[in-house]
């Protein structure tokens, strides 16, 4: 029988064939039915595509002081970018933050977001088989394309001055905020703006809260007699009262009706004409020239100056306020038309009413305020330039010259003569006071204990450079805006007036009197050699507190020239004990240990972790926790 016998080279040479048969129809298979299949694998394994950062857009103010950048951080080998606020706290409520993907969300940063955010480019990288790139065939297929640069109307040396004046005020009054803005009347520019306590945006670990809160475009509150120059404007411009009609004494109540509630007066005027009742600020004779002006006309008039309506889209946070109705108005006898006509039932906010009084300031036109100056590329060049825009024509010539007619006496005989400045003798100022007590719901009326205090004055009164208006939130022991908000505002013009390059005389420095001996940084010092500096100066000096070193410094209440110094330990060992206190006072106590703090809540503070007494370790952060009354 015979068997199949394979020769051994005869096998090899089949075996050889059949192995070429295989290569060949794999090299088919890769070279001609799965070719675009193989060639993309093959690409993905040598070539990876990247996208190319694209700068953020800084933001400068109006002389080109850069504010916001973008820092490159190259630890770890890893090109990272981060936002950078070169001058810190400065106008960070207006400029904002970042969140942890690199958008904005507060402030300029957010709601500018689209254009300040570049376009990122896109790079094919081809790569070896250590994954190394080979630069020589690499290319940038589209290159990124930065964020415009954007320059804003503020100037960063008057928002300095602002910013000071409203923490010295704070400290003074013993206030919870206080806020200010200064007004180009005739182009509507912002100049400065500012809240105080406020934030620093370069910090990682700063609780920020409220303190990110611009009050001067996020808050709405009653005006109180800041608003009688509304009520006056509908009244003279209507010709339905003149300046000249005298209205009789009614003491210092009005019970106008049984049923409502009296409306009162600080002091027993006497019979009094409109602008008398503007100079003493009463209450009863604005709400009988609103009750004279009627709802329809008044509540126009109101309207017509931009209140119950946002003022711009340029600002984060904005509220409207709240305008009632003519037919509200009328109702209940026209009881909220009376005290609207004081400044009671009526909800503002303070860029809607120091917008109004540039109105007044540029002769009865109410321009759109503007932050925004212009937009520039990432070469400087000019992209879009933004030209002020008047929004239209309020009151008459007429009607706004006999209204700065009444709030330059308001400064030189009534109600804010702590206003006038005695360093600038020859700038006469004009504005308006105003104390609003909050509105409490639980007491369900006015708490006479929380109040708002405010003032809005044009320097000068006549052809005026700036309309600025000063609110301190729930100012302690004073209220009245004369001899809080008021203040702040006469140190803000003398620091503007002072100042060489803001000043628009042109002998400010000539007229710059000899400085305040008191005018001196002690903080830091020991308590010796601030006493030696101060008995060197000629500045007396006041002391509190216990230890060997002046922690906090303040103008004394008591003495124009002279100064309180808080002494302190020179190191703190210890956690303090925060508890009851409000959250600025914490700020205030920690500021000075240095440690960085987290809050929740608000109010005061209820628990704190350390807990007080405990031994204080680098890099511990304090922890509070906030609650209110009840």
């Amino acid at each position: 029988m015979n068997k199949f016998r394979l020769e051994p080279l005869a096998f090899i040479k089949w075996l050889v064939m059949s192995l070429v048969a295989v290569l060949l129809l794999q090299t088919f298979n890769i070279q001609v039915l799965n070719r675009s299949a193989y060639q993309s694998k093959t690409k993905d394994m040598v070539m990876r595509s990247k996208n190319i950062y694209a700068e953020r857009g800084q933001i400068m103010d109006r002389n080109g002081v850069v504010l916001a950048d973008n820092l490159r951080d190259t630890a770890n080998k890893v090109l990272d970018y981060s936002r950078i606020f070169l001058q810190g706290k400065l106008a960070s409520q207006i400029i904002g933050k970042l969140d942890f993907n690199g958008h904005g969300n507060m402030g300029i940063e957010r709601v500018f977001d689209s254009r300040l955010t570049g376009v990122e480019g896109f790079r094919v990288s081809v790569q070896d088989v250590r994954h190394r790139e080979i630069y020589s065939r690499s290319e940038d297929v589209a290159a990124a394309e930065p964020g415009k640069n954007l320059v804003l109307t503020i100037d960063k040396n008057m928002q300095e001055i602002v910013e000071k004046a409203l923490k010295d005020g704070v400290a003074e009054f013993s206030a919870k905020s206080a806020s200010a803005v200064v007004v180009d009347p005739y182009t509507g520019e912002i100049l400065a703006m500012a809240s105080y306590p406020t934030f620093d945006p370069n910090s990682k670990t700063q609780g920020i809260g409220r303190m990110s809160k611009n009050d001067i475009v996020a808050m709405s509150f009653e005006p109180g007699s800041i608003f009688k120059v509304i009520t006056a404007s509908a009244a003279l411009e209507n010709g339905i009262v003149d300046t000249n009609k005298v209205y009789p004494n009614e003491g210092r109540s009005w019970k106008w009706n049984s049923r409502a509630n009296p409306i009162r007066d600080t002091h027993e005027y006497g019979d009094m004409n409109m602008s008398e009742a503007m100079v003493q600020s009463s209450n009863i004779v604005f709400a009988k020239i609103a009750d004279e002006v009627g709802a329809q006309k008044l509540y126009q008039m109101a309207s017509h100056y931009g209140l119950g309506m946002k003022t711009s889209d340029a600002f984060y946070g904005e509220e409207s306020g709240n305008l009632k109705d003519p037919y509200t108005l009328a109702s209940n006898s026209g009881s909220d038309l009376k005290n609207m006509g004081f400044g009671h039932a009526v909800m503002v906010t303070p860029i809607q009413m120091v917008m109004a009084y540039s109105a007044v300031a540029n002769g009865g036109k109410l321009m759109e305020p503007m932050i925004v100056k212009e937009w520039r590329d990432a070469n400087g060049n000019l992209v879009e330039k933004k030209e002020p825009v008047q929004v239209r024509r309020v009151i008459s010539e007429q009607t706004a010259a006999k209204i700065r007619a009444m709030l330059n006496r308001v400064v030189n005989s009534g109600t804010a003569k702590r206003v006038a400045s005695k360093k600038l003798n020859d700038v006469i100022f004009g504005g308006k006071t105003g104390t609003a007590e909050k509105y409490s719901q639980e007491l369900g009326k006015y708490d006479r204990d929380h109040q708002v205090s405010s003032f809005i004055g044009l320097a000068p009164v006549e052809n005026a450079r700036f309309v600025c208006m000063v609110l301190v939130d729930d100012p302690q022991g004073v209220h009245a805006g004369g001899v809080t908000a008021g203040p702040i505002f006469r140190r803000i013009m003398e620091g503007i007036y002072y100042h060489p390059e803001l000043s628009p005389v042109s002998y400010n420095l000539a007229s710059v009197p000899a400085k305040n001996p008191c005018d001196v940084d002690f903080m830091g010092m020991t308590l010796k050699a601030a006493q030696k500096l101060a008995s060197d100066r000629n500045c007396p000096i006041t002391l509190q507190g216990e230890g060997d070193r002046v922690i906090s410094q303040r103008n004394d209440m008591l003495d124009s020239v002279g100064v309180v110094l808080a002494l302190g330990e020179a190191v703190a060992t210890k956690m303090p004990n925060l508890k009851g206190l409000s959250l600025r006072d914490a700020f205030e106590v920690m500021g000075n240990i240095r440690m960085n703090v987290e809050y929740e809540g608000k109010g005061r503070v209820v628990a704190q972790d350390p807990k007080a007494d405990e031994a204080i370790r680098k890099g511990t952060i304090c922890k509070l926790t906030l609650k209110e009354k009840g």
